[in-house]
């Protein structure tokens, strides 16, 4: 089992900031499962981009050619 240190730095809620409790939190790395949802919403609202290159909102001609057949 792991030893507690007391002076040890405790990680932070990405959403909130609020220190986190690691052990037995089934929301980690979030404090809590609101933040958890908080941080889901950003990503489903589009919120946070991954960057990389855009995707084209049609597929090139070739790419219809050859799905057709």
């Amino acid at each position: 089992m792991p030893v507690a240190r007391p002076n040890a730095k405790r990680p932070r809620c990405p959403t909130c900031g609020s220190p986190v409790t690691w052990a037995g939190n089934p929301a980690r790395p979030f404090c809590s499962v609101t933040c958890k949802l908080i941080d889901l919403g950003g990503w489903l609202d589009e919120a946070y981009r991954v960057p990389g290159q855009p995707i084209p909102s049609e597929p090139a001609e070739d790419e219809r050619r050859t799905a057709d057949g």
